[in-house]
């Protein structure tokens, strides 16, 4: 199956893989069983952090509670000048949905991604159980996935992102002067990363990668580029006449001096030692017909 035809995960079912990683089955059959006693009214989640009060099985109540840290704002200014160049990304947070490509946006410009792994995320029952995590846990946890199927932003709510006025940064009427257009009308930043699987979350953009995608180019650079560019010749180059470069090939050159320099000839081989001269009595004797015994 390639990347484009794979089943894409919902928030609700990777924020599950997540939070019962290395759970066995018996402790995650006990949590679906609490599931039931969160009183739901009661359930708040706020940036950094989900509370629940659960109805334990004597009447008493428990106080259940996830928490993670919310994003760091300050590079949040950059994150939407980027965010403008991708028509894909801004629609689906229109419809308040959170696209695997925003996660990997948020991981290459804020330095970490808006979907936590496990270990970034802490927990605090008031029971006494001895296992950790304990059944209202794990019960919290399955509750915050089902939602995040129905309400996917209030994933961006608990890191501590205001969508509303994330989209009303994107969206505001003065153009940045300072991005570089997008070549060829195209609505997507060729940077931004697609919605696939299987990509690395922890990689953080280069300072001069975001330089670049920021449009912190200087002009004498985009300048030069562009006079390059226009110098191109339509035209393909003429075909190369192989008998007038064989004779040019052929033809000596002449000196400084004038005078043409010496033939180059076939590279030098070793040659066998020369034989020894034969001596004059030698030479004779090569020279006297040979006698048959008849004579």
């Amino acid at each position: 199956m390639s990347l484009g035809e794979r089943k894409s995960v919902s928030l609700g079912e990777r924020w599950r893989r997540e939070a019962t990683r290395d759970i066995d089955d018996q402790r995650l059959a006990a949590a679906l069983e609490a599931l039931p006693n969160i009183r739901k009214p009661m359930v708040r989640i706020r940036p950094g952090g989900i509370g629940a009060e659960m109805e334990g099985a004597m009447g008493s109540i428990h106080e259940v509670s996830l928490q993670i840290r919310t994003l760091p704002m300050k590079d949040w200014p950059t994150l939407i000048r980027v965010l403008r160049r991708s028509k894909s990304i801004i629609e689906a947070l229109e419809q308040a949905r959170v696209p695997r490509s925003f996660d990997r946006l948020v991981a290459r410009v804020i330095g970490q991604p808006l979907f936590p792994d496990s270990r970034s995320v802490t927990y605090g029952c008031s029971c006494d159980l001895p296992e950790k995590p304990c059944r209202h846990v794990l019960a919290l946890h399955e509750l915050f996935a089902r939602r995040l199927d129905e309400k996917p932003w209030e994933l961006l709510m608990l890191r501590g992102v205001d969508l509303h006025d994330t989209l009303a940064k994107v969206k505001q009427i003065a153009p940045d002067t300072e991005l570089p257009p997008l070549a060829y009308g195209v609505p997507e930043e060729p940077v931004l990363y697609p919605d696939a699987e299987d990509a690395d979350l922890d990689q953080s953009l280069g300072l001069q990668a975001l330089r670049w995608l920021v449009g912190d180019v200087s002009p004498r650079a985009v300048y030069a580029t562009l006079e390059a560019l226009n110098a191109l010749s339509d035209d393909p180059p003429p075909p190369e006449d192989k008998t007038k470069a064989q004779v040019d090939s052929t033809a000596p050159t002449v000196t400084t001096d004038g005078a043409a320099p010496p033939a180059i000839g076939p590279p030098m081989v070793d040659a066998p030692p020369p034989e020894p001269l034969p001596s004059a009595t030698e030479a004779a004797l090569a020279d006297k017909p040979t006698q048959s015994l008849d004579d």
